[in-house]
Protein backbone atom coordinates (compact mmCIF):
# COMPACT_ATOMS: atom_id res chain seq x y z
CA UNK A 1 0.00 0.00 0.00
CA UNK A 2 1.46 3.76 -0.74
CA UNK A 3 0.46 6.29 1.54
CA UNK A 4 -2.22 5.83 4.62
CA UNK A 5 -3.87 9.36 4.54
CA UNK A 6 -6.10 11.28 6.24
CA UNK A 7 -9.69 8.90 4.82
CA UNK A 8 -7.95 6.05 4.68
CA UNK A 9 -9.99 4.63 7.48
CA UNK A 10 -13.28 5.06 5.22
CA UNK A 11 -11.83 4.03 1.97
CA UNK A 12 -10.61 0.45 3.81
CA UNK A 13 -14.09 -0.07 5.53
CA UNK A 14 -15.45 0.48 1.59
CA UNK A 15 -12.46 -1.38 -1.04
CA UNK A 16 -11.20 -3.75 1.42
CA UNK A 17 -13.26 -6.44 1.53
CA UNK A 18 -14.75 -5.43 -1.65
CA UNK A 19 -11.29 -6.94 -2.63
CA UNK A 20 -10.64 -9.49 0.21
CA UNK A 21 -7.60 -7.46 1.43
CA UNK A 22 -7.27 -9.05 4.89
CA UNK A 23 -3.53 -8.07 5.24
CA UNK A 24 -0.92 -5.54 4.33
CA UNK A 25 2.41 -6.85 3.17
CA UNK A 26 4.13 -3.07 3.69
CA UNK A 27 3.05 0.68 3.65
CA UNK A 28 5.07 2.69 1.61
CA UNK A 29 5.49 6.56 2.23
CA UNK A 30 5.64 9.29 -0.49
CA UNK A 31 6.00 12.36 2.15
CA UNK A 32 4.53 13.41 5.41
CA UNK A 33 1.74 15.84 4.48
CA UNK A 34 -1.84 15.08 6.00
CA UNK A 35 -2.95 13.33 2.82
CA UNK A 36 -0.22 10.98 2.96
CA UNK A 37 0.23 10.09 6.69
CA UNK A 38 -3.06 10.93 8.41
CA UNK A 39 -4.35 7.88 9.04
CA UNK A 40 -1.64 6.30 10.44
CA UNK A 41 -3.28 6.25 14.03
CA UNK A 42 -5.87 3.70 12.52
CA UNK A 43 -3.17 1.42 11.66
CA UNK A 44 -2.58 0.87 15.60
CA UNK A 45 -5.99 -0.95 15.76
CA UNK A 46 -5.03 -2.84 12.36
CA UNK A 47 -1.65 -4.51 14.11
CA UNK A 48 -3.99 -6.05 17.02
CA UNK A 49 -6.52 -7.81 15.14
CA UNK A 50 -5.74 -7.97 11.27
CA UNK A 51 -2.00 -8.96 11.59
CA UNK A 52 1.35 -8.87 14.13
CA UNK A 53 3.42 -6.21 12.37
CA UNK A 54 3.30 -4.20 9.68
CA UNK A 55 6.54 -2.99 7.77
CA UNK A 56 6.48 1.04 6.82
CA UNK A 57 8.75 2.38 4.25
CA UNK A 58 9.95 6.46 4.76
CA UNK A 59 12.99 8.47 4.70
CA UNK A 60 13.71 9.66 7.82
CA UNK A 61 12.86 13.09 7.66
CA UNK A 62 8.82 11.57 7.11
CA UNK A 63 9.90 9.45 10.23
CA UNK A 64 10.99 12.60 12.44
CA UNK A 65 7.47 14.24 11.22
CA UNK A 66 5.52 11.64 11.51
CA UNK A 67 6.83 10.84 14.94
CA UNK A 68 5.88 14.57 16.10
CA UNK A 69 2.37 13.96 15.10
CA UNK A 70 2.04 10.28 16.46
CA UNK A 71 4.91 9.97 18.62
CA UNK A 72 2.98 6.87 20.74
CA UNK A 73 3.00 4.83 17.22
CA UNK A 74 6.83 5.65 16.80
CA UNK A 75 7.82 5.04 20.46
CA UNK A 76 5.95 2.76 21.96
CA UNK A 77 7.08 3.58 25.42
CA UNK A 78 5.08 7.06 25.01
CA UNK A 79 1.47 5.21 25.09
CA UNK A 80 -0.93 6.11 27.55
CA UNK A 81 -1.32 2.26 28.43
CA UNK A 82 -5.39 2.96 27.36
CA UNK A 83 -5.39 0.85 24.47
CA UNK A 84 -3.98 -1.41 22.14
CA UNK A 85 0.27 -0.65 20.95
CA UNK A 86 0.59 -0.09 17.60
CA UNK A 87 3.39 -2.28 15.84
CA UNK A 88 4.65 -0.31 13.16
CA UNK A 89 7.75 -1.79 11.69
CA UNK A 90 9.47 1.64 10.45
CA UNK A 91 12.60 1.14 8.24
CA UNK A 92 14.44 4.46 7.05
CA UNK A 93 15.04 4.40 3.04
CA UNK A 94 16.85 6.98 1.21
CA UNK A 95 17.10 7.48 -2.74
CA UNK A 96 18.03 3.53 -3.03
CA UNK A 97 15.85 0.90 -4.54
CA UNK A 98 14.29 -1.73 -1.41
CA UNK A 99 12.10 -4.74 -1.41
CA UNK A 100 8.64 -5.22 -0.25
CA UNK A 101 7.71 -8.75 0.40
CA UNK A 102 9.54 -9.45 -2.75
CA UNK A 103 8.71 -6.59 -5.09
CA UNK A 104 10.90 -4.05 -6.03
CA UNK A 105 10.54 -0.19 -5.16
CA UNK A 106 12.58 2.39 -6.62
CA UNK A 107 11.96 5.61 -5.53
CA UNK A 108 11.51 9.01 -8.06
CA UNK A 109 12.29 11.89 -5.93
CA UNK A 110 10.23 14.75 -7.30
CA UNK A 111 9.51 18.31 -6.29
CA UNK A 112 6.59 19.11 -4.09
CA UNK A 113 6.90 22.51 -4.03
CA UNK A 114 10.13 25.23 -4.85
CA UNK A 115 12.29 23.67 -2.10
CA UNK A 116 10.52 20.32 -1.11
CA UNK A 117 10.95 16.69 -2.49
CA UNK A 118 8.74 13.73 -2.33
CA UNK A 119 8.89 10.32 -3.29
CA UNK A 120 7.21 8.57 -5.81
CA UNK A 121 7.70 4.70 -6.26
CA UNK A 122 8.84 2.81 -9.76
CA UNK A 123 7.65 -1.33 -8.75
CA UNK A 124 7.74 -3.20 -12.14
CA UNK A 125 6.07 -1.45 -15.25
CA UNK A 126 4.49 0.87 -13.12
CA UNK A 127 5.70 4.37 -12.00
CA UNK A 128 3.10 6.51 -9.32
CA UNK A 129 3.84 9.79 -8.31
CA UNK A 130 0.81 11.17 -6.64
CA UNK A 131 2.30 15.08 -5.23
CA UNK A 132 4.58 16.83 -7.82
CA UNK A 133 5.59 20.16 -8.92
CA UNK A 134 8.16 19.21 -11.07
CA UNK A 135 10.03 16.21 -12.15
CA UNK A 136 13.91 16.39 -12.50
CA UNK A 137 15.37 15.15 -15.62
CA UNK A 138 17.49 12.68 -13.64
CA UNK A 139 13.63 10.90 -12.59
CA UNK A 140 12.53 11.27 -15.96
CA UNK A 141 14.93 8.76 -16.41
CA UNK A 142 13.80 5.80 -13.92
CA UNK A 143 10.08 6.36 -15.57
CA UNK A 144 10.62 6.03 -19.11
CA UNK A 145 10.00 2.26 -20.27
CA UNK A 146 6.95 2.13 -17.81
CA UNK A 147 3.69 0.56 -18.79
CA UNK A 148 1.59 2.74 -16.32
CA UNK A 149 1.84 5.83 -14.69
CA UNK A 150 -0.12 7.06 -12.13
CA UNK A 151 0.65 11.28 -11.91
CA UNK A 152 -0.66 13.81 -9.70
CA UNK A 153 -2.97 16.63 -11.92
CA UNK A 154 -4.58 18.81 -9.11
CA UNK A 155 -7.43 20.79 -11.24
CA UNK A 156 -7.05 22.68 -15.00
CA UNK A 157 -5.65 26.14 -15.72
CA UNK A 158 -4.34 27.37 -11.98
CA UNK A 159 -0.99 27.00 -11.22
CA UNK A 160 -1.30 25.74 -7.63
CA UNK A 161 2.30 25.89 -6.61
CA UNK A 162 2.86 21.93 -5.12
CA UNK A 163 1.20 20.06 -8.09
CA UNK A 164 0.53 19.18 -11.32
CA UNK A 165 -2.07 21.16 -13.18
CA UNK A 166 -3.80 18.82 -15.79
CA UNK A 167 -2.35 20.48 -18.70
CA UNK A 168 1.07 20.01 -16.83
CA UNK A 169 -0.18 16.28 -16.29
CA UNK A 170 -0.70 15.94 -19.77
CA UNK A 171 2.50 17.43 -21.27
CA UNK A 172 4.84 15.34 -18.42
CA UNK A 173 3.08 12.19 -19.75
CA UNK A 174 3.60 13.37 -23.46
CA UNK A 175 7.18 14.25 -22.79
CA UNK A 176 7.57 10.72 -21.41
CA UNK A 177 5.91 8.75 -23.66
CA UNK A 178 4.17 6.39 -21.45
CA UNK A 179 1.28 3.88 -23.06
CA UNK A 180 -0.94 4.38 -20.26
CA UNK A 181 -1.41 7.48 -18.00
CA UNK A 182 -3.40 7.31 -14.88
CA UNK A 183 -4.29 11.14 -13.39
CA UNK A 184 -4.94 10.87 -9.86
CA UNK A 185 -5.07 13.96 -6.45
CA UNK A 186 -8.12 15.69 -8.37
CA UNK A 187 -9.88 19.00 -6.67
CA UNK A 188 -13.44 19.47 -7.03
CA UNK A 189 -12.69 21.77 -9.77
CA UNK A 190 -12.48 18.53 -12.20
CA UNK A 191 -15.59 17.29 -13.60
CA UNK A 192 -14.75 13.85 -14.12
CA UNK A 193 -16.41 12.55 -17.00
CA UNK A 194 -16.53 15.74 -19.29
CA UNK A 195 -13.25 16.13 -18.90
CA UNK A 196 -11.75 12.25 -19.38
CA UNK A 197 -14.23 12.58 -22.82
CA UNK A 198 -11.66 15.53 -23.67
CA UNK A 199 -8.93 13.35 -22.69
CA UNK A 200 -9.80 10.71 -24.66
CA UNK A 201 -9.73 12.52 -27.95
CA UNK A 202 -5.82 12.46 -27.39
CA UNK A 203 -5.82 8.50 -27.82
CA UNK A 204 -6.58 9.16 -31.90
CA UNK A 205 -4.80 12.11 -32.27
CA UNK A 206 -1.60 11.73 -30.37
CA UNK A 207 -2.10 7.97 -28.91
CA UNK A 208 -2.17 9.53 -25.93
CA UNK A 209 -4.13 6.62 -23.30
CA UNK A 210 -5.42 9.66 -20.48
CA UNK A 211 -8.09 9.02 -18.33
CA UNK A 212 -8.48 10.22 -14.38
CA UNK A 213 -8.72 7.37 -12.12
CA UNK A 214 -11.40 6.45 -10.05
CA UNK A 215 -11.64 4.97 -6.45
CA UNK A 216 -11.41 0.85 -6.42
CA UNK A 217 -10.13 1.35 -9.98
CA UNK A 218 -8.43 -2.05 -10.34
CA UNK A 219 -5.88 -2.89 -13.21
CA UNK A 220 -4.41 -6.04 -13.68
CA UNK A 221 -0.17 -5.72 -13.88
CA UNK A 222 2.21 -8.29 -15.50
CA UNK A 223 5.43 -8.48 -13.75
Amino acid sequence: MIDAGKFFYESAIQWFPKFNAQTIDGLVITHAHADAVGGLDDLRDWTNNAQATLPIYLRQVDLDAVESLFFYLVDRNKQSGGGGVAKLDFTVIDHKSFEVDGLEFVPLPVEHGEGREALGYRFGPVSYISDTSNIPDSTADLIRGSELLILDALRPARTHGTHFTLEQAVEKARELGICKTLLTDATHDIDHYSVNAELAALKDSEHLDIQYAYDGQCIDIQF
